[in-house]
This record gives C-alpha cells, structure tokens and sequence, in this order.
C-alpha cells in the first residue's frame, strides 16, 4: 500500500496482540525496520542480516558473502517456528520509475526472502509501498501478498486506537465502514479525531 496508510501500524498492533497471546505457537519473534525517512543515513540489508545472524545464535557467518549469510539465516529461521517481521523494505526495491519496479536491490534480502518463500515452519511479513516482484512467480501457501487498500473493521479499529481516538469498538467500527474501510481514509481519519 502506499505511504501513510498504516502498514508499520498494523504491523506493529498486530505483533503486539500475538505477543499477548503468547505469541501463538512461534518459537521466535524478530522485527527489523528498513524505514529511514527523515534520518538522512541509508538503509541497507547487510546490518539487518549481522544483526539477526548474531541474535539468532549463528557463527562464523562474517567472513560470508551476503547471499550466504542470507542462507544461513534462512536455514537457522527453519529449526524453529519463527515469527519474521520487516518493515518498511520499499528503500530496498527499485522505484516506480525502474523498469524493474519493485524488485530487490539488496542481493542478501533478496535471497533471504527467496529462500523463506520456499518453505519453512514460522512466518515471514513483510510491509512495502511496492510489489515483491521477485516473489511473483511463488506459489501459495509459501508466497502470499495482499494490496492493503482496504482494511477490516478490526485492522481499522486498532489504526484508530493507535492514534489514540476515543470511543466505543462498534463505534469506530463504525466509522471505518463510513469510509468504506479505504486504509488512507482510516489514517486520515485517525489524525482528524485522536485526542492527545
């Protein structure tokens, strides 16, 4: 979906219920966001994957090229039911005026992504401005990927909540069918009414 339509919100809601929920039979949870607006470094795959490499308790990775890495925390996330969430990858991606709009620029990301597609025990999410064109010619279960223009009353609910908008559930409910759930309405909706 496209920018300030809530994807890091639902994400970041959405994580915190499982986590609530005892995270609902994963074995591990590990979240990265790629999203550097405004901050003036440069996002890059490499920090992610020594990061997660060393949190996941891999070793001898740093002296691997980055699709071998990419690789090895592949195959450390399939030893065990893992939850994998990463935001914001669009930086990632070449942009809309690419020929190859939307694919993946950063060769470990890439393969990490290609890998996981191919079958493992957790779950991998993924927020993006753009389509994952390298994972388009994945097949379901593995590879699922879903346009976030419209919400559920649920999703919408838990936007407004986030910015802090007061009232009953059927309420807000309410009013995320009121814009026909159209997940940028919801924001905008959310900024006009949230009470500080």
């Amino acid at each position: 979906a496209g920018g300030g339509v809530g994807k890091s919100t639902l994400a970041r809601v959405w994580a915190e219920m499982l986590a609530e929920d005892g995270w609902r039979g994963a074995e591990r949870a590990y979240a990265w966001s790629f999203y550097s607006q405004g901050t003036g470094r440069m996002t890059d795959a490499e920090t992610f994957l020594n990061e997660a490499l060393e949190w996941f308790g891999a070793e001898g990775w740093e002296r691997r090229s980055l699709w071998d890495r990419a690789e090895l925390l592949a195959e450390r996330m399939r030893r065990q039911r893992t939850l994998l969430v990463l935001d914001g990858v669009e930086p990632l991606q070449s942009g809309e005026d690419a020929v190859d709009r939307g694919s993946l620029r950063d060769p470990g990301l890439r393969t990490l992504l290609e890998e996981l597609g191919k079958g493992h025990p957790g779950l991998c999410v993924v927020t993006t401005r753009e389509r994952l064109v390298d994972l388009a010619d994945a097949k379901e279960p593995g590879v699922l990927q879903r346009d976030l223009d419209q919400v559920s009353r649920l999703a919408g609910r838990a936007l407004l909540r986030v910015d802090r908008v007061r009232g009953a559930d059927e309420e807000l409910e309410e009013a995320v069918g009121g814009v026909g759930g159209h997940a940028l309405a919801v924001s905008l909706l959310g900024n006009l009414l949230k009470h500080d």
